[in-house]
This record gives structure tokens, C-alpha cells and sequence, in this order.
């Protein structure tokens, strides 16, 4: 850092002078971490209703925790006592548990939660999914996968704020140890803003879709199992590969990839999976929905259970069930779970093994969703 001007602007990228900024930065006393994470609590904590001004009619009431994996009719069939598991993947619980994922105990009220709609708009999108059993209607497939989709863009929204909020960890360290920490910060926000900005184009679309009632926008298999399944879960990714690692997409900095959305669904005797995608050409979703059409009935569970774990962070879990995990089950989840959790936002390697039977029940029957061009009245 010798020799640099000190009225230039700092070569971190912060904007303020190299003066105000790194200078002496190895000297400073190092900030308080737990200011980092009151931060990032408060990020994921502000209140915003998703349907505000998109042509579904005015807020009301206040904004409140909307579940993304529904309480009553999900989450409630798989816990005991009220609570469910959920692997938890911050880093300042991982710090507490030596660098590994541990497995937390949770209610049902405060599972799969957001600050992402106001009461009105909860009620009224997606009554058709928490008052009404899930039965693969389009109209219940677009509620659902415009609800994750809110989600996935809130917490790219929420994460937004990292690089500025860290640009101080690195006081006291080394110029060499501070390059590498600004050179990471500046990466992870890099892909945190690529994801965002193709996250708002697709909840853009599902947005249009939902107020204009085009339920042909969306594309959806539903998948019926013989028994009930001893995990829920949401969620939305972009993938770069499909279920057997082959390349779908490139993932430039100025593509726009294409989304991927999965939901399960808690039956009296049964349970379903919903998977959806954008209805376009060489849909990658597609692709992915036809491999896991392909395999065997006794399988599909499985292959979602591992698949889901790759890629999705909001999955909950019986905990009879996954208390009685042998150690080949219990070691393969894990693995699982810490692949999809690289801050630098790299792909998920590790294959999915079809060899690990985790005993769930088979797939009785499967169909496309057949989807009409608007909501009948």
C-alpha cells in the first residue's frame, strides 16, 4: 500500500478516499462481528408486501409473516410436539459448532416465515393453497411458485447489504489478508446481484401472470406418493446442471438464467411434489422434470429428498424420522447440505446417490399439470 495517493479514490471500491478508507487499515483495532449480524437480522427482518401496487388491489392491514412452507396443512403433518429440524447454515452457528452444520429445532411458526406480504394480499393470493387442498390446479401451481419465488427475491434483496456491512472485517489483517477479504466481498456481491436481477425478471413475469390470471405462463408436474413424506420444503434455484450434472445453463454475467420451482405438499394419506418452470422453449425445468419422471417409483422420493437438499435451504424434517437416521443417511444429508452453502455461490457438486435408501414411500402416480389460458369464473 506504500506509495499510493492518499486523496485517491481507495482501491477497495468503498468510494471514499484512500485516506478515510485503507490506509493503516492493518493498524486499526478490528470491529465488534456481532455488529455484522445485528445488521444482517435487521436486513431480514424489514417488511415489504410483494403485491403492492401490481394491479391485485390495495394493501391492508399490516405486513406480516408469510409462510412459505404452509404451517396448517404442511408443516404441522410432519412435527412433534409443534416443532420441526432444519439445518442451520449461518455462519455464526456453524462458528459455534467447530465449522460443521448442526440441526435446530423448530416451531411451525416460525418455519419457512418472511415479511413478505401484508394480510390481505396473504389471504386472498394464496387462499387457494392454505384453505383448499393441494390438487395440482394451475391456478394452486402459479400461487405457489410466485409465493417461493417472493421469497427467493426477498433474501437476495436482505443479502444485498453484505459487502458494505464487511468492508470493515478486515481491519487489523495484513494488506495481503485485506485484499483477499475485498476481493471475496466484492465476488459474493457480484453473484448476490446477478441472482437478484434475474430473480426480479421472473418474479416480474409470475407477477403479470398473477394479476392478469395467465396461467398458461407456468409449467408444473405433480408428483403423488403412496404415504406421507417425512420432510416440506419450498424453494427456487437456477440450474446450471441438470439431475445427472450435465450443463444446462452457462451462467454468464449477462445471462439471464431460468428458475426451477419445488414444493411439497402434506395429504391425509399421502403426499404430492410440485416442480414448475417458465413455460418457454428448452425450458431447463423441463429437463430436469422429464429425468425425474424417468426413474423408478421407489426412487423418486428419494431423488427429490437429495436433490432438494443440494439446492434448497428451506427444508424441514419429521424429527422421529430424522432422529433414526442411521449414519450412511445422516453423513449423506450433511454432505448434501454443506455443498449448496459456498458463499462464493459455486455450483453443487456432489451427485445425488440413488444407492442410499432413506425409506420413503413410493410414487403412486404422476401427471402434467394441463394449464388453461385464465382463471375460469
Amino acid at each position: 500500500m506504500k506509495g499510493r495517493n492518499r486523496n485517491a479514490p481507495c482501491w477497495c471500491g468503498s468510494g471514499k478516499k484512500f485516506k478515510k478508507c485503507h490506509l493503516d487499515r492493518d493498524e486499526q483495532s478490528k470491529e465488534n462481528p456481532w455488529t455484522a449480524v445485528d445488521k444482517n437480522r435487521q436486513a431480514f427482518s424489514k417488511k415489504k408486501c410483494f403485491a403492492f401496487d401490481i394491479g391485485l388491489g390495495s394493501c391492508d392491514g399490516s405486513v406480516i409473516k408469510a409462510h412459505t412452507v404452509s404451517r396448517g396443512t404442511n408443516l404441522a403433518k410432519i412435527a412433534k410436539d409443534g416443532h420441526v429440524l432444519k439445518y442451520v447454515t449461518s455462519i455464526q452457528e456453524m462458528k459455534k459448532n467447530g465449522g460443521k452444520l448442526s440441526v435446530k429445532k423448530i416451531g411451525i411458526r416460525d418455519g419457512s416465515v418472511f415479511h413478505g406480504f401484508c394480510s390481505k394480499h396473504d389471504r386472498e393470493l394464496f387462499s387457494c393453497i392454505e384453505n383448499e387442498a393441494f390438487i395440482g390446479r394451475p391456478d394452486q401451481c402459479l400461487a405457489v411458485a410466485y409465493r417461493t419465488m417472493s421469497r427467493e427475491l426477498y433474501g437476495k434483496d436482505a443479502s444485498a447489504h453484505l459487502r458494505e456491512t464487511l468492508r470493515g472485517a478486515d481491519k487489523g489483517l495484513k494488506p495481503f489478508d485485506q485484499l483477499m477479504l475485498q476481493k471475496m466481498l466484492n465476488e459474493i456481491d457480484m453473484g448476490n446481484e446477478a441472482a437478484r436481477r434475474e430473480q426480479k425478471v421472473t418474479h416480474d413475469v409470475l407477477t403479470t401472470a398473477l394479476a392478469n390470471a395467465r396461467l398458461d405462463t407456468l409449467r408444473s408436474v405433480i408428483f403423488e406418493f403412496a404415504g406421507p413424506l417425512p420432510f416440506m420444503f419450498a424453494g427456487a434455484w437456477s440450474p446450471f446442471t441438470d439431475f445427472h450434472g450435465r450443463e444446462l445453463q452457462k451462467g454468464y454475467a449477462d445471462e439471464l438464467l431460468e428458475q426451477f420451482f419445488v414444493s411439497s405438499f402434506a395429504g391425509e394419506s399421502g403426499a404430492k411434489i410440485c416442480v414448475s418452470w417458465l413455460n418457454t422453449d428448452d425450458a431447463p425445468g423441463f429437463v430436469i422434470a422429464e429425468q425425474l419422471m424417468a426413474l423408478p417409483g421407489d426412487q423418486q422420493a428419494s431423488a427429490f429428498l437429495q436433490f432438494v437438499m443440494k439446492h434448497v435451504e428451506n427444508i424441514f424434517f419429521n424429527p422421529d424420522w430424522f432422529q433414526a437416521l442411521n449414519n450412511k443417511q445422516r453423513e449423506r444429508l450433511d454432505q448434501l447440505a454443506a455443498d449448496g452453502i459456498d458463499p462464493m455461490g459455486s455450483v453443487p457438486s456432489i451427485a445425488v446417490n440413488l444407492d442410499v435408501d432413506f425409506l420413503l414411500p413410493t410414487s403412486s402416480k404422476l401427471f402434467h399439470v394441463q394449464p388453461r389460458s385464465r382463471i375460469s369464473s
